[in-house]
């Protein structure tokens, strides 16, 4: 018997292939894609969330300022307005602006019951009320300008020329055509009676 037959190779085993490092590089080529793939939603979800609050704080703006603008368009120039406060007190002047922080008035008149001075008030045509220019008669001296929170108004509205109040505001500056004598000062202010003010819109 002849020992020195060769031993045959088994045929039947698979030659070693370098497969398990293509699968190493495609598994850390899939995990840097997968990467990539989170931080790109990562920044479009950023961008996307930033959009909406630009979007917001623009479409707030727009709503709050639209809304002052379309109720200035309200205001008639040529005539006075009266604002009533929700404490009874009622200005009556040129409205400058309105916006839903605020509304502004110049050339301001107010009521109080009669007994001021005549210098300083104009009878309201027969009605128990003097009308009062605000300003330097009064003991704070005031500019003739207010700006009143918007919490604080009731509501508005435009005064026709030949109501008691316009005629009243036409004579005190018939009266008064330098404006009011600052050398005499009223210790009455605007707001020294709550009840000096109601009903005498027209």
């Amino acid at each position: 018997m002849d020992f020195r037959q060769t031993i045959q190779p088994n045929t039947n085993r698979p030659a070693p292939t370098s497969a398990p490092a293509e699968r190493t590089d495609k598994t850390v080529s899939g995990r840097n894609k997968d990467k990539e793939g989170a931080k790109m939603m990562r920044i479009l979800n950023v961008v996307l969330l930033a959009g909406i609050a630009v979007l917001l704080v623009g479409c707030a703006f727009l709503f709050t300022r639209g809304g002052a603008d379309n109720e200035y368009q309200y205001v008639n120039p040529a005539d006075y307005q009266a604002v009533f406060l929700n404490n009874g007190q009622v200005y009556f002047g040129d409205i400058q602006s309105i916006n839903s922080q605020y509304v502004r008035m110049t050339n301001i008149y107010y009521l109080t019951q009669n007994g001021g001075s005549s210098s300083t008030s104009s009878s309201s045509n027969g009605n128990n009320y003097s009308l009062v220019k605000l300003g330097c008669q009064q003991i704070h001296d005031p500019l003739d300008e207010m700006v009143i929170n918007r919490d604080q108004v009731t509501f508005w509205e435009n005064l026709n020329s030949s109501g008691k109040v316009v005629s009243s505001i036409k004579q005190f500056q018939q009266q008064n055509p330098n404006g009011p004598n600052c050398s005499e000062v009223s210790t009455q202010t605007q707001a020294s009676n709550g009840s000096s003010t109601q009903g005498g819109n027209q």
